[in-house]
């Protein structure tokens, strides 16, 4: 008598051979979206260097795949995650006009663990294990485009942490104490050959060192406290205390960015809840936050001008329209006005740091828009037009 589940096993293994030799042959063309198989796994395909990762914000639970059972197994999934990927998308396309390449997880983490080799992520199940394969061949895809276009791009796998300290984590895949490491034993150690932007580090401008380049004013963590958002490694606080829990960086980061001397950098993000993740309009805040931040740190270490190298569609304005917002820092009021060639109204919202707004009003073209503010702290403008985000600046409070 044949074995019925022998069968299926292996129905499901010439499935996943099938399906590795089927997905490189597909042509993935901007602003499409792409399924998996079972549509477990979801790629954006976009057309600018960067590519986002959401490994652990997904929802479904088949009960054709068992829940993942290894010793050691972590099953929490990060919660709004994969919402806070797809709005960081939709910031960056309103910035550039050009979508990001995004690739979701949409299996819960107790089926698909997809920031684990195979043997954790997949604890030898057919069909998590086809999903696997999959999530990481839409994330080599993506970046294979990204490299013919532009010679190198940026990654950035995204997560959320538990952690009472309300800041970002991010993970250059060096452990806390060597982030406690000082500048001068940072470089004796050569450790950015250790870290996921090895490539930035071995060209780096003239005269900036590794450790700016992981805390300083100028690093990624700097640029985002600047816009409100504690993190480390940043300026304020340059690493985590021997106390304090922080996440460095995980498979994904460590296959995807540049250590092993690929033309990616790249980071993990470990987004904490207050502020960031906790509800819609602070995940929209911190998208549009983090979008400026990353367009910044681009334009300083990769590409120039990003508004005119990144995004040369046929039919797109790529350079953002003109607008003003001053004085920056202002006391009891301040003055904006946006000079969009198309004579469009924009919208102007004022939010504060719990993501609630303060002021809300309309932005007419070439016209100056005089806004009383009696908050006495610093706040976040957001600009939309057509119901898309725009632009967006802090505006600090004077002391």
């Amino acid at each position: 008598m044949i074995n019925k589940s022998f069968l299926t096993s292996a129905g499901f293994i010439l499935l996943f051979i099938l399906s590795v030799l089927r997905l490189p042959a597909q042509q993935y063309d901007a602003g499409q979206t792409y399924f998996g198989a079972s549509q477990y796994i979801e790629y954006l395909a976009g057309e600018l260097p960067i590519v986002i990762t959401a490994p652990h914000g997904g929802y479904l639970e088949p009960t054709s795949i068992p829940d993942r059972d290894c010793s050691g197994c972590s099953y929490a999934r990060d919660t709004y995650t994969q919402e806070l990927a797809r709005t960081l998308a939709e910031a960056l396309e309103a910035r550039t006009g050009c979508l990001p390449h995004l690739v979701i997880n949409r299996l819960h983490r107790k089926k698909l663990d997809a920031n684990r080799e195979i043997v954790e992520a997949a604890d030898g199940d057919p069909q998590a294990e086809i999903a696997w394969t999959e999530w990481h061949h839409f994330i080599e895809s993506a970046q294979a485009q990204a490299l013919q276009r532009f010679g190198k791009g940026f990654y950035i796998d995204l997560h959320g942490h538990g952690h009472d300290i309300q800041r970002l984590e991010l993970g250059y895949l060096l452990t806390s104490s060597e982030l406690r490491l000082s500048d001068s034993a940072l470089m004796a150690r050569q450790l950015l050959s250790e870290s996921s932007i090895r490539t930035l580090a071995g060209n780096a401008p003239q005269g900036m060192t590794f450790p700016e380049l992981l805390r300083g004013p100028s690093s990624f963590g700097g640029l985002l406290e600047a816009r409100g958002y504690p993190s480390v490694p940043a300026p304020a606080m340059p690493f985590p205390t021997t106390a304090e829990p922080y996440f460095n960086g995980g498979y994904n980061t460590g296959r995807y960015c540049s250590r092993d001397g690929d033309a990616f950098d790249g980071l993990q993000i470990e987004c904490n809840w207050v502020g960031v993740r906790d509800n819609a309009a602070n995940r929209q805040r911190f998208a549009d936050s983090l979008t400026s931040a990353l367009m910044t740190f681009l334009e300083m270490y990769y590409f120039g001008d990003v508004s005119t190298s990144l995004c040369m569609q046929s039919g797109v304005n790529a350079t953002p329209p003109e607008f003003h917002i001053y004085p920056n820092p202002r006391c009891d009021r301040f003055y904006a006005e946006q000079h969009d060639p198309t004579g469009a109204t924009w919208q102007l919202v004022v939010y504060d740091f719990f993501g609630q707004i303060l002021i809300q009003d309309e932005l007419p073209a070439n016209e100056t828009l005089e806004i009383p503010l009696k908050y006495q702290r610093d706040c976040l403008v957001v600009l939309r037009r057509n119901g898309q985000v725009i632009r967006s600046q802090m505006l600090f409070y004077c002391r």
